[in-house]
């Protein structure tokens, strides 16, 4: 046996076998208990065990390695600062399944099990002495109250006030990850050469100042760490992205520090204000846009429940809360009288008729682990969340355009001397649809229900990217009747700018453009395209490309099996090639009527 496994290896090529043994090397663990499926169960069934989840081809965790093998020593039994917690690794890139079996996420990811339980997962820097707070702090040994004490008041050092120094933090492949964990942060990702990041630099400065001791201000340098900056989907520089309790929110507004400072105190403050019912016409009045939260004083779980994502929105809009509300304001919000509490979303300053509300019949302790009712949740704070009129901006234009409610547009085109009289105009339109739609202003299309925004934007600023998106030219001063109008469904990359007949959309007439939503709601006209046939094929092209990466991601396996299917049956076609010999060549040939000759 052992005679015939080695003829079998002989035939490898030698750079095949030395790159298969370079990847056994470094898939072997650092020197700690390797646990594998077969005795993952049964060895953490007793006791304390704290695991690392690793594959050998994250850059972070060979980093991190060191430091694991450190821990280890300090965590010896008979050693002097052993906790008698146990220490051991599984290697995801060899044991996948257990890995997702174990809800590991990331790599490295070491999480604490006790007696078979998982306990919690570490968070934090990865260095040597948190770690080695948190494995003493589950420590199965007891520890005396002075060594209790210095940990308190070690952990309170590390719990500083975030950017207690007022200036940007760099990040980086070692330190990215523990910053985002440890709070809040605005991190700018840039790369030196580019100008408008040069231009960004002293204003970024200048946040990190005024938001000392309030949010954290970092950078990442994108032409040092391509990789992270790869990892965090970043396409362009500067990005700018919001981070807070995992979630990601990409700032696309003003670049003024006064804009700057206004978005990062919206998203470090409150976001679930408790008001009186008295007050709500104040709010309604001063705001184009805001929830309000009708909940009964008694469940005291509900708003924890619904902080999380409330503080997505980033203040944007402000939710409100009302406790115990009146009946009567329930009647007008016609709220089921079942309903335990409800969200009410109201616009255009219109404290009457809320164009949403989202009524629960359960109070939240029925409810707290439903991830499905928080996801729910979420959505209808997201489709709600766009305003009826707006102008499109530099500022605004990325969260209507490309808001995930996907809504459809209705977008004048108008010069600066026409702004008041097209603004007046279009919010006359838009509160006729609201009245049209009963408050929701929604419009459905193939069974779903899409919010309908009507926008204004200057022509002359964006006479270009008008003309080649929706085919709207520049000329000069109009009147009102002269405002070409396009309905336009951005996320799709296609637009409307007639009605069924062929009629252009007129500004002027409310009609014209209802009559158009309703063609559209009814498959009456055709869409336009914003690209051209080469732009489109380049995107389908694109996409698809994308696609195959993420399966090939997601399924290595997979992957693996069709590589090594495809190299026997190389293997095959290339032995049956080989094995054919000159006569059976010549044999089919002399079966054609040339048996007198060999060739």
């Amino acid at each position: 046996m052992i005679l015939k496994l080695w003829q079998l290896v002989k035939k490898f090529p030698t750079p095949l076998l030395l790159l298969s043994l370079s990847i056994v090397c470094v898939a072997l663990p650092v020197h700690s208990t390797e646990l594998t499926p077969e005795n993952f169960k049964s060895s953490i069934a007793s006791g304390l065990w704290f695991i690392e989840h690793f594959s050998p081809y994250c850059g972070h965790c060979r980093a991190f390695a060191p430091t694991w093998e450190e821990l280890v020593e300090k965590n010896k039994e008979g050693s002097a600062e052993a906790t008698g917690v146990k220490l051991a690794q599984v290697n995801c890139a060899v044991h996948g399944d257990l890995c997702s079996a174990n809800d590991v996420k990331g790599y490295p990811q070491m999480n604490l099990y006790n007696n078979g339980e998982l306990v919690e997962s570490f968070k934090g820097a990865r260095d040597l002495e948190r770690l080695t707070e948190f494995l003493k702090r589950h420590a199965p040994t007891p520890i005396s109250p002075s060594s209790a004490s210095e940990i308190v008041q070690e952990e309170a050092s590390h719990s500083s006030t975030p950017n207690s120094s007022g200036s940007v933090l760099i990040l980086d492949d070692s330190n990215f990850q523990s910053a985002i964990e440890e709070g809040p942060a605005f991190v700018k990702f840039f790369a030196p050469w580019c100008g408008h990041c040069k231009k960004l630099a002293p204003t970024w400065k200048n946040l990190a100042r005024t938001m000392q001791s309030k949010l954290t201000i970092a950078e990442v340098d994108c032409e040092a760490h391509k990789a992270l900056c790869k990892e965090n989907n970043i396409q362009g520089f500067p990005t700018l992205v919001y981070i807070a309790d995992g979630s990601r929110t990409e700032y696309s507004g003003g670049r003024k520090i006064e804009q700057l400072t206004e978005f990062a105190k919206k998203a470090t403050t409150s976001h679930a204000q408790p008001i009186s019912s008295d007050e709500l016409e104040k709010y309604v009045s001063a705001e184009s846009l805001i929830y309000v939260l009708l909940y009964p004083s008694s469940d005291d779980k509900l708003l924890p429940f619904l902080r999380p994502l409330f503080s997505s929105l980033l203040g944007s809009p402000m939710v409100y809360t009302i406790a115990d509300p009146p009946q009567s304001m329930k009647s007008r919000f016609s709220i089921p009288s079942a309903s335990a509490w409800a969200i009410v979303a109201l616009k255009d300053h219109d404290s009457t008729t809320p164009s949403a509300v989202y009524s629960a019949s359960t109070s939240a302790s029925s409810s707290q682990h439903d991830e499905s009712t928080l996801e729910h949740i979420k959505t209808w704070l997201l489709h709600n969340r766009l305003p009826t009129t707006i102008e499109l901006t530099q500022d605004s234009f990325q969260s209507v355009m490309n808001s995930p409610a996907r809504p459809l547009v209705v977008l004048a085109a108008v010069t600066p001397t026409l702004k008041v009289k097209v603004q007046e105009r279009i919010e006359e339109i838009g509160r006729k649809w609201r009245t049209r739609t009963r408050g929701t202003g929604m419009l459905g299309i193939n069974g779903e229900e899409r919010p309908v925004v009507f926008a204004w934007m200057d022509i002359e600023k964006w006479k270009d990217w008008m003309k080649s998106m929706y085919g709207i030219k520049y000329k000069g001063t109009l009147e009102l009747d002269d405002v070409e109008v396009v309905i336009a469904d951005h996320k799709a990359l296609i637009y409307y700018n007639t009605d069924h007949s062929g009629s252009s959309i007129r500004l002027t007439s409310s009609q014209d453009i209802f009559s158009a939503l309703d063609d559209i709601t009814q498959g009456q006209i055709l869409p336009k395209n914003s690209e051209n046939l080469i732009e489109r094929a380049a995107r389908y092209l694109n996409n698809k490309l994308q696609s195959i990466e993420s399966y090939i991601i997601d399924h290595p396996k997979h992957i693996a099996f069709f590589i090594l299917l495809a190299i026997l049956l190389v293997v095959y076609a290339i032995r049956k090639a080989l094995a054919d010999e000159p006569m059976d060549r010549d044999y089919v040939r002399m079966g054609k009527g040339k048996a007198d000759r060999l060739d």
